[in-house]
C-alpha cells in the first residue's frame, strides 16, 4: 500500500509517531507559553513543522491534544519522584529527597506546571475529569509509596492523598505565578514539613 512504504529509510509507523511527537512537542510549547485557549490548529502545526492535514490523523480535536500533553507533563512529574519515593530510608528522607526533585523539575521547565495547573482548569467536563483522576492518582502515589505508610484510616486515604496533592498543588501554582520569587529550597522545606506532619500523625475515621 502507499501509505505503507518507506521514504529515506523511514516507514509509515515511524512518520507517524515522529508527527505526533512533533505535535505533542508543540503542544507543551503553546500551551505551556503563550496558553490553550488562544492557540490554533494552524500554530500548532506551524510549531510542529507539518502540514495541517496530518493533526487530524492523530487528534480529533486541539482539546485531544491538550489531554495528551498533560497527561504526558503529569508523567513526567511522577517520573522525577519515582528514584526518591523507592529508595529513600523513610518519610523525611522521601520527602526531602521527593521534593527536590519535583521542584527541580517544575522550575527547569515551568511550562509543566502551567499545563498541568493552569491550563487545563475550566476547558471541559471532559478535561476535568481526566485533571481530577491524574492528581487522585497523584496523590494516592505519594501517600502509599511511602518507606513507612501515611498513618491513616483506610476509608480516609482517598481524601488524605487529595489533601496532600491540593496543598503540594497551590503551593506550586502560587510559586509559579510570582515567577519563583521564594527560593526553590524553601518551598520544598515548607512542603517537607506539610508532608512529615501529615505523615506523623494518626487519624482514624470517626464513629
Amino acid at each position: 500500500m502507499e501509505g505503507q512504504r518507506s521514504y529515506g529509510g523511514i516507514s509509515a509507523d515511524e512518520r507517524t509517531a515522529r508527527r505526533r511527537r512533533q505535535l505533542l512537542d508543540a503542544g507543551l510549547e503553546i500551551f505551556g507559553s503563550t496558553g490553550y485557549r488562544a492557540a490554533t490548529v494552524r500554530q500548532v502545526c506551524r510549531v510542529a513543522k507539518i502540514a495541517d492535514r496530518y493533526f487530524y490523523d492523530q487528534f480529533r480535536t486541539m482539546e485531544d491534544l491538550l489531554v495528551a500533553v498533560y497527561q504526558e507533563c503529569v508523567d513526567r512529574l511522577e517520573d522525577s519522584i519515582a528514584v526518591p519515593i523507592q529508595t529513600a530510608g523513610s518519610v523525611e528522607e522521601m520527602a526531602r529527597l521527593g521534593l527536590e526533585s519535583f521542584l527541580a523539575a517544575v522550575q527547569d521547565d515551568p511550562r509543566l506546571a502551567r499545563v498541568v495547573w493552569f491550563e487545563v482548569l475550566g476547558v471541559s467536563p471532559e478535561v476535568e475529569t481526566t485533571y481530577l483522576s491524574r492528581m487522585a492518582r497523584f496523590g494516592e502515589l505519594l501517600i502509599t509509596a511511602a518507606p513507612a505508610p501515611f498513618a491513616v484510616a483506610p476509608e480516609l486515604r482517598p481524601l488524605v492523598a487529595g489533601a496532600v496533592i491540593g496543598g503540594i498543588s497551590h503551593v506550586v501554582m502560587t510559586w509559579l505565578a510570582s515567577g519563583f520569587a521564594a527560593p526553590r529550597a524553601d518551598v520544598a522545606t515548607a512542603l517537607e514539613l506539610f508532608l512529615i506532619s501529615v505523615a506523623g500523625g494518626t487519624v482514624t475515621a470517626p464513629e
